[in-house]
């Protein structure tokens, strides 16, 4: 059982033509419509905005929130704002860089995905070499059989050794790990 009045052919090709760049209150209004029976015919024809539109909306709703937080929209999109913002998340981006390096406690929602490549390719590296790595410790356990890496067993763990990181202490192997 339908509820409500059937809509015309005219009234839906009317809303195909209009979806992609009018809002719903809009499409409403010109065709007579309510803005639920425009959400059907999007469904039904599984229509999209164009992104022209999308752009325009989401610039027009970013500065109308901003301006009714009381704020000037135009002091924001301003090249030092621009350069402002950049300069506070690469300092941001560093600190928690270092921290990651370190392995301290996470204490932002900032989460680096890179940080853990160079102590990949490290780990990668001196089991090349023949080390045996206790990840969870952060040692390097060498044998006589191992070819050394002399460098960077001489600087201390979280220091950086020419272009490689020291992520590990380096230790004789003795036939049993700390687990």
């Amino acid at each position: 059982m339908s509820q409500g009045r059937q809509l015309t052919e005219e009234q839906i090709a009317l809303v195909i033509t209009l979806f992609p760049d009018h809002t719903k209150k809009e499409i409403a209004a010109l065709v007579g419509i309510s803005g639920t029976s425009v959400d059907r015919i999007q469904a039904m024809y599984h229509l999209r905005k164009s992104l022209e539109h999308l752009h325009n909306m989401g610039v027009r709703a970013g500065k109308a929130s901003y301006i009714a937080r009381g704020g000037d929209s135009s002091a924001c999109y301003t090249p030092e704002a621009k350069a402002k913002r950049l300069k506070s998340y690469k300092e941001r981006y560093a600190l928690e860089d270092m921290r990651v390096r370190w392995g301290l406690p996470q204490l932002t929602k900032m989460r680096l995905k890179h940080g853990t490549k160079h102590y990949h390719d490290q780990v990668s590296y001196l089991r090349k070499m023949g080390y045996i790595i206790d990840e969870r410790n952060k040692v390097a356990y060498y044998t006589e059989t191992t070819h050394r890496a002399t460098r960077l067993e001489s600087a201390p763990r979280g220091r950086r050794v020419g272009a490689m990181l020291s992520h590990f202490d380096f230790k004789p192997y003795d036939g049993t790990m700390d687990l």
